[in-house]
């Protein structure tokens, strides 16, 4: 999707649309772990469309900022676990200021994201 994908990935049940220069390094035989670990987090948006149902997902995500930052924490959360079992480490504070930013629609503050990464990553 030339549009959507130019920059940021993105989840559309049963798709996972990924930037040019990503979905190349997916290609190689050594891809990048921040590559993958995108991609963990996309699949994690798919399963989970699945379960609720793509629609009511979409919806809940654009409508309802509770919602969007629990998916995307519980994505954050499955890209972690990868980037730590890689022994690479996390900026959580470049993620708490794009989640607390408009790319996610201000789903939360700066300060309440940088918390909630921190408890994540020491939990990866």
């Amino acid at each position: 999707m030339p549009i959507l994908a130019k920059y940021t990935a993105h989840a559309i049940y049963p798709n996972i649309y990924l930037p040019r220069a990503i979905y190349e390094d997916l290609q190689t035989k050594h891809p990048d772990p921040k590559s993958v670990s995108i991609l963990v987090h996309e699949q994690t948006h798919i399963e989970r469309q699945k379960q609720v149902g793509w629609l009511l997902w979409g919806f809940m995500y654009c409508l309802v900022a509770r919602f969007r930052l629990n998916e995307e924490l519980e994505a954050i959360k499955s890209s972690m676990k990868y980037i730590k079992s890689e022994g690479k480490g996390w900026d959580t504070d470049k993620n708490a200021r794009a989640l607390s930013g408009y790319l996610y629609l201000w789903c939360v503050d700066y300060s309440t994201a940088k918390v909630k990464l921190e408890k994540a990553w020491s939990e990866a």
